[in-house]
């Protein structure tokens, strides 16, 4: 199997790493195309595949991930127009349908996903869908190569937008508020590495926790918080912030442009 990453930037060097050192894919069998010379020479360096500005000879690429912007998607789809029969696409960008994508290159057999950042240290989550009845048989083969990174959820089309604007942009949210939680730790007097660390590890446990656990955030916060204890307190003076309705409008608000990208 022949792979071809289109853009190896954070999300698609991600993907990219994690593959080769699990050895889902072998450095010479791995394409990389990307803009620039210095970037396609660090990824030989550092992996070893063939990368470079140009595209491969797309008649022996089996497998194709497109890991770029929505606004480039087009120009990216006008080359593919005469790729094989049955190759199987995989875009990453958000707000772009499948049937745009298959009206562009109806050969193909299409798959959108939605992995996040996290993906870099194997704990990321992406959403998955396929389309129509003929990539069913593939998506298997797509979803082993995702797990490298993380955890893959199986998903509708018409979810995968929702899920990138939370789980998607949701790293770039936690670190606003890993950094928000870091700067009362400062106020406080800790040392700013120190209230990092705190931060950092605090937002990972919870995470953690209510994976393995299973059980609903609210029962998790109802642990932690005693009646007339400090834990509460706190969480009534963020709740009076906003804090709820802030997430609430910044999820939605990436939803919204996620959209208009797409158009």
């Amino acid at each position: 199997m022949q792979t071809l990453f289109i853009g190896a930037g954070a999300m698609g060097g991600a993907i990219l790493s994690r593959s080769l050192q699990a050895k889902k894919l072998l450095p010479e069998n791995t394409y990389v195309t990307v803009k620039s010379e210095e970037h396609a020479y660090t990824l030989l360096e550092d992996f070893g595949v063939n990368a470079s500005t140009q595209l491969p000879d797309l008649s022996t690429i089996t497998t194709i991930i497109l890991a770029v912007k929505p606004q480039v998607m087009k120009c990216v789809l006008d080359q593919l127009k005469d790729v094989p029969e049955g190759t199987i696409i995989i875009s990453l960008a958000a707000g772009i349908t499948l049937s745009t994508l298959s009206a562009a290159v109806p050969q193909a057999i299409w798959f959108r996903a939605m992995p996040n950042t996290p993906a870099a240290v194997g704990a990321g989550m992406t959403a998955l869908t396929a389309y129509g009845e003929q990539a069913k048989p593939y998506t298997k083969q797509v979803v082993k190569l995702f797990e490298v990174v993380g955890v893959v959820s199986i998903v509708e089309e018409s979810h995968l937008d929702c899920l990138s604007a939370l789980s998607g942009a949701g790293p770039g949210y936690m670190f606003v508020i890993m950094d928000a939680l870091a700067d009362a730790g400062v106020r406080m007097g800790l040392p700013r590495d120190l209230a990092i660390k705190a931060a950092a590890q605090t937002m990972y446990g919870a995470g953690k926790m209510a994976v393995e656990s299973g059980e609903h955030p609210a029962v998790l916060r109802d642990q932690v918080t005693s009646p007339g204890g400090t834990t509460i307190a706190g969480i009534a003076a963020m709740e009076k912030g906003g804090l709820r309705s802030a997430l609430h409008d910044g999820v939605l608000a990436c939803l919204a442009r996620s959209n208009e990208l797409g158009k």
